[in-house]
């Protein structure tokens, strides 16, 4: 499951992705906005998004950009959100990193590319390579 959030500035982008991911047949829930309302707040969202983070289960936050999402989203426990403006930033986030929530901005990406990173992040497998996964673990040892 993918689950989906984004305040005002990312909500056109997020209807755009639901709707690609939709397509591709990728289950995803919308977990708000609801509604392209100017005074909501990025947070929100963020920790929307970040609760429902176990397992397989994986998220994408679209906010301005990027980063305030990113900031909120990493202060709950055993998430790694992890912006990407490229698909090489998305690809490694995943691979390297084990990123399991994949943030964007909407302000700077185009609705294709933003795509094209999101099939690329969803596409990528977490390394089993052995300096990753050490780095992974005193990354999760931060959580304690």
């Amino acid at each position: 499951m993918i689950y989906l959030g984004a305040d005002h500035n990312g909500f056109w982008l997020k209807e755009e992705l639901k709707q690609y991911l939709k397509r591709k047949k990728i289950a995803c829930k919308d977990l708000g906005s609801f509604k392209h309302h100017k005074n909501d707040d990025y947070p929100d969202y963020a920790v929307k998004v970040a609760r429902n983070i176990t397992g397989a289960h994986l998220g994408i936050l679209i906010c301005g950009s990027g980063h305030g999402m990113a900031i909120a989203a990493n202060k709950i426990r055993s998430v790694r959100a992890a912006t990407a403006g490229s698909i090489f930033s998305a690809k490694k986030a995943r691979e390297d990193d084990h990123a399991n929530v994949l943030v964007l901005s909407a302000w700077e990406l185009p609705v294709e590319k933003a795509k094209r990173i999101v099939a690329a992040w969803l596409s990528t497998k977490p390394s089993q390579a052995k300096r990753h996964l050490r780095r992974v673990r005193k990354i999760n040892r931060l959580d304690r």
